[in-house]
């Protein structure tokens, strides 16, 4: 009876030692449950990248318009650029009041006078200088472009300051027809030319005159080169040349024969010219 009393006593003590033992195990799996590991960060978002940089090339008309009562200044030109930078070309045009009689080239001193610029993203940057009266006078214009346009403000080393347009075209291959008179002696009936021309990749022209009603010379066969809008020809064997730049979808015009011209020699003049023009302004 004894040995039966004893036996029975060492099975319940194993049968707590298991429940214990149960007890512990279950603690130690609601500990680990609790050691959720930390989730990894997300990615970081790719930078964004900068706008790309504005094209500025090809034939560009500038209006300058100041704000102290000083008046316009177009200028013309065609523009090539390398990256970053552009500049204008030799054969730049800048007109105050776009008056073609007044229109300047790349005349000493102001050597300048070719416009040169940067662009960063759409900002763009542009500096040329013409002579004056007064002396050199350095243009600053800061800005936007969009695809074909561009505009901002403009200071420069006179005094003055304002706002500035631009825009850009295509070629210039066509025809126009229209009068001119000559300065000096005015016929009482103002001769007429008819211009027509074409225009290559590199904005040079080539072409013809037809003159009625100016008893010294009634053909003309030119060379030239378009200028942004504005256009320059010159007939090497007649020795006549020509300046135009559009006023609103027309050009104004001057032409002069050399004193030694064949014929002609010595004559000038103003004229207007109206036809296929694809720059309307």
């Amino acid at each position: 009876m004894k040995s039966l009393l004893s036996f029975s006593a060492i099975l319940l003590t194993l049968a707590g030692s298991g429940a214990a033992l149960l007890t512990f195990a279950l603690l130690l799996s609601g500990c680990g449950a609790a050691n959720t590991p930390t989730p990894a960060p997300a990615p970081a978002a790719a930078p964004t990248p900068p706008p790309a940089d504005a094209v500025i090339s090809g034939q560009y008309s500038l209006v300058l318009t100041s704000t102290n009562g000083h008046g316009t200044i177009n200028l013309y030109t065609n523009f090539t650029q390398t990256q970053k930078t552009f500049s204008g070309a030799a054969t730049t045009l800048v007109c105050p009041s776009n008056d073609v009689s007044q229109c300047k080239g790349n005349d000493p001193p102001a050597a300048s006078i070719i416009p040169t610029g940067t662009v960063s993203g759409a900002n763009v940057t542009i500096t040329f200088s013409i002579s004056t009266p007064a002396g050199a006078d350095t243009f600053s214009l800061v800005g936007s472009a969009g695809a074909t346009n561009f505009a901002g403000t403009y200071t420069d080393t006179q005094g003055d300051a304002g706002t500035w347009t631009g825009s850009s075209g295509s070629s210039l291959t066509g025809s126009y027809g229209g009068t001119f008179n000559s300065t000096s002696n005015p016929l009482p009936i103002a001769p007429t030319i008819l211009i027509s021309f074409s225009q290559d990749a590199t904005f040079n022209l080539t072409g013809t005159g037809m003159i009625t009603n100016l008893p010294c010379i009634s053909s003309l066969k030119f060379s030239g080169q378009a200028i942004g809008p504005a256009f320059s020809l010159t007939d090497t064997t007649n020795k006549a040349h020509i300046t135009a730049v559009p006023t609103g979808s027309n050009f104004t015009f001057s032409y002069s024969f050399d004193p030694t011209a064949p014929s002609c020699a010595g004559d000038s003049g103003i004229g207007q010219l109206t036809g296929t023009s694809p720059w309307d302004y």
